[in-house]
């Protein structure tokens, strides 16, 4: 991290990009591995309070730091109205594995952002609990999200991740998602 031009702290991210329709992969993840609409799920709450206190991304750990992991899980997940983000019934999803709430992936479209009535969109936040990481979850939750906002008409699709982040930025490289230039941000 590094002191933004204000004095306060910064830290570098790498964005990430899918543009048009390619084709994707059919393949839903490992074994056992089953999609839960996470609107009315209580489990959501806690999945992402897990992801948020093993993430290596500076602002969540800036946010766990200040107000705890089930505080900044709460905000977290009020977020996107706030920010100009909205989602339809059914994005938001919980990835069970086997039974067991294992991640989550919180895709959301930008409000009048459209082009040619075809919305822009991000991945708001996805991640996998720490003792279910190096299974393939990343990927089947990356693959979720991008085929929901596709089948919603979405034109283009944007992520980030902290320049940290090896693992996720190996996964968007992987999933043929075009790298672009990475850029200072505020924690």
């Amino acid at each position: 991290m590094i002191q933004g031009p204000e004095g306060g702290p910064t830290y570098w991210k790498v964005p990430f990009e899918w543009v048009g329709s390619r084709a994707l992969s059919d393949d839903d993840g490992p074994d056992g591995v089953l999609w839960l609409p996470a609107e009315d799920d209580e489990r959501l709450l806690g999945v992402v309070a897990g992801v948020l206190a093993a993430s290596p991304d500076a602002s969540d750990v800036a946010a766990v730091a200040a107000v705890g992991a089930m505080d900044a899980a709460r905000r977290l997940l009020g977020a996107p109205p706030k920010w100009g983000l909205s989602r339809s019934l059914g994005w938001w999803t919980l990835l069970s594995l086997h039974g067991e709430a294992a991640g989550f992936v919180l895709p959301v479209t930008y409000d009048n952002c459209a082009r040619e009535g075809l919305d822009e969109a991000t991945i708001f936040h996805m991640g996998v609990l720490p003792d279910r990481r190096g299974q393939g979850l990343g990927r089947a939750l990356l693959r979720q999200a991008t085929k929901s906002l596709l089948a919603h008409g979405v034109w283009r699709i944007y992520c980030d991740t902290a320049a940290n982040n090896a693992p996720m930025i190996h996964l968007f490289e992987s999933e043929k998602w075009r790298r672009l230039p990475p850029h200072e941000q505020p924690v």
